[in-house]
């Protein structure tokens, strides 16, 4: 006998219940997908992995980048070029993922608020803040270290220079000098200027020199290094008897308050000082000028490591936030 047409139309009415109303018949309409569906566990944990490893690598990346540009010889010698680059970033990796994220939710609306836009929210600011922070960073990296370094390097180097031989005319595009021996500072004759810091000057004189200096152009310098009050100079390589080398002040901001100072000590002393020259006292001139790029270079160096830790615990914080949410 045949199947009663009952019987027949119940397996029938089911299985159209069940794609009409999975709900209600307690089916879940993922399930129903298969194992097509970017829902399913596993297809949903290799998403997650990517989308862990983007957010990680994409602003750490962007930071790298911009520090980079900002801190080194492009932004000297093609400033137009470094800027242009600078810009870009900030189109590429900023405003176009704020760009994408807006979208996507004017896309979803209110119905799906985190689905498929936790992790583009969360790379979209990171990314703000990366570029920020290095755009700080590269800037401060690049005006107290890498820019001083290009400069003087950018300068000459004399030797033997005898200061009674010589004045700060003859010498103006000094960028290191390394000084006849028995040449040292003239503590004696130190002088301070004070405007909220206190800027102190030292002549750097050639002792046993037959030579008549016509001018004492030669000033070793330092800030809040004395008291301004009795001629007590101890700034950078003032006792080392072996320091013979001086770097050109490169910081102008400075120049007209040591010059102050100077004319203070040449009111003091009955002394000249025609047209003085400032420097830093090292004990190697080359060392000394070297020091501002290895400082700026480990600058960097540690920079992109720390901002590599601080992205990495942000995106584990993350992950762990959006792992209690639904739409993960």
């Amino acid at each position: 006998m045949g199947m009663p047409m009952g019987d027949m139309a119940m397996p029938m009415g089911g299985a159209w219940a069940a794609r009409k109303y999975p709900q209600a018949l307690g089916h879940d309409q993922f399930a129903v997908a298969g194992s097509n569906s970017p829902f399913t566990k596993g297809q949903r944990k290799r998403l997650n992995i990517v989308a862990i490893l983007f957010a990680l690598l994409a602003p750490w990346l962007l930071f790298c980048f911009v520090f980079a540009v900002l801190s080194f010889g492009m932004h000297y010698q093609k400033p137009l070029v470094a800027y242009t680059l600078i810009g870009l970033a900030l189109v590429i990796g900023v405003a176009v993922p704020c760009i994408t994220t807006a979208e996507r939710k004017r896309r979803h609306g209110v119905d799906r608020p985190w689905q498929d836009r936790t992790w583009h929210i969360f790379v979209t600011v990171t990314c703000a803040l990366a570029f920020v922070v290095a755009a700080v960073a590269g800037e401060y990296n690049y005006v107290n270290f890498m820019k001083p370094y290009y400069d003087l390097a950018h300068l000459h180097h004399y030797h033997d220079i005898d200061t009674n031989l010589y004045v700060g005319q003859q010498l103006m595009d000094a960028g290191g000098i390394d000084f006849k021996s028995g040449t040292s500072l003239d503590v004696g004759r130190s002088m301070g200027f004070k405007n909220h810091d206190l800027y102190c000057v030292a002549p750097i004189v050639t002792k046993g020199s037959p030579n008549t200096p016509v001018s004492v152009d030669f000033w070793a310098v330092g800030k809040n290094c004395c008291n301004g009050y009795s001629p007590d100079f101890h700034c950078s390589g003032f006792n080392d008897p072996d320091s013979r080398g001086a770097i050109r002040l490169i910081n102008d901001a400075d120049r007209p308050f040591y010059r102050l100072a100077v004319q203070q000590a040449e009111a003091t002393y009955k002394m000249t000082a025609s047209h003085p020259l400032f420097f830093e006292w090292v004990k190697n001139t080359d060392e000394g000028i070297g020091q501002y790029a290895q400082v700026g270079r480990v600058n960097f160096f540690f920079g992109i490591c720390a901002y590599l830790l601080l992205q990495l615990f942000l995106t584990a914080i993350a992950a762990v936030v959006f792992s209690t949410m639904v739409h993960f």
